[in-house]
């Protein structure tokens, strides 16, 4: 197979790069599917989804509206399937059925993490604190209920634009962060139900049995150690300078409305919650090792 990520192939490099950016969507109303059923969508759903993510990585779905948080699940389920999604990654405060309810939460282990607040979130791809071996590929976040008061909007960032966008500037900093020691997420040694040791892993990757481009990825600044070398420092300035800019798509996701994407960076602004627990921002998120099909891959 042709490797259009590697820095010694630059025709190949150039091909991918043109029908990458040449396909982009230019709006974020470009990324809307309307999915009528998510539990049994349409062919015709399956491919405008598929279509997103192969120019995108990333769809954004507008689905029926539904409270019964179990049904949903189900139904969650049953729509990732359709796309050969089944192995959801389980963490320490997913729900038992690994599909964790991001929500505000005074519980003694959750409020530690800012996801379980209504804080900011800045840029950050999944599950970049994970083992290579266990990498979230895919995810998806659906909204039972936005909140009720403003906010909770995300910003979306393709990283295959990200690696563009970088390459074209300075090849070095793209092997600078596909170096095993790039990036490195502390052990965590504050919450009792996480049993997390230093993790140590590079920022661009390519699946050699699949051929696609996987970024891991934190703009945090506390408890994270990138590579001391003028390289690095360089690359993380540039990421957090492009990310925010043009290829930014911005959505506040309402009841029914859900984002399926191949773990694309992704913020989420600080909001307020409403009067009532009906008017409390529930996002019900997966997490999966499998790969959403439809990508622009190694051809």
């Amino acid at each position: 197979m042709v490797n259009p990520y590697s820095l010694l192939n630059e025709e190949a490099y150039g091909e991918w790069r043109e029908r990458k950016l040449s396909q982009f969507p230019k709006s974020d109303e470009d990324l809307v599917v309307d999915i009528r059923d998510l539990a049994h969508p349409t062919k015709a759903e399956m491919t405008a989804v598929r279509d997103r993510i192969r120019r995108a990585n990333m769809a954004i779905y507008q689905g029926p509206i539904g409270q019964d948080v179990v049904a949903v699940k189900g139904q969650l389920r049953a729509f990732a399937s359709h796309f050969g999604l089944n192995n959801l990654n389980q963490n320490p405060y997913a729900d038992r059925d690994a599909i964790t309810s991001v929500q505000v939460s005074s519980g003694a282990g959750r409020k530690l993490y800012i996801p379980y607040t209504n804080q900011a979130i800045n840029w950050h791809t999944d599950g970049y604190y994970n083992t290579q071996d266990q990498a979230i590929h895919t995810m998806f976040l659906h909204c039972v209920r936005p909140a009720g008061g403003s906010g909770g909007e995300n910003q979306l960032f393709d990283p295959e634009i990200a690696y563009i966008l970088m390459r074209d500037h300075d090849p070095d900093m793209i092997r600078a962060l596909s170096l095993p020691k790039a990036l490195m997420i502390p052990g965590n040694d504050l919450d009792a139900n996480v049993d997390r040791k230093d993790r140590f892993g590079p920022v661009f990757s390519v699946n050699e049995s699949l051929g696609f481009l996987h970024m891991r990825y934190t703009a945090r600044k506390r408890h994270v150690v990138w590579a001391n070398d003028d390289v690095t420092q360089r690359a993380v300035e540039f990421l957090k300078n492009i990310l925010g800019g043009p290829y930014t798509f911005h959505h506040r996701l309402k009841a029914g409305e859900g984002l399926i994407c191949n773990n694309v960076l992704h913020t989420r602004s600080a909001f307020e919650d409403g009067l009532s627990d009906h008017q409390n921002r529930l996002i019900l998120r997966g997490r999966f090792e499998d790969r959403l099909d439809g990508g622009l891959q190694i051809v």
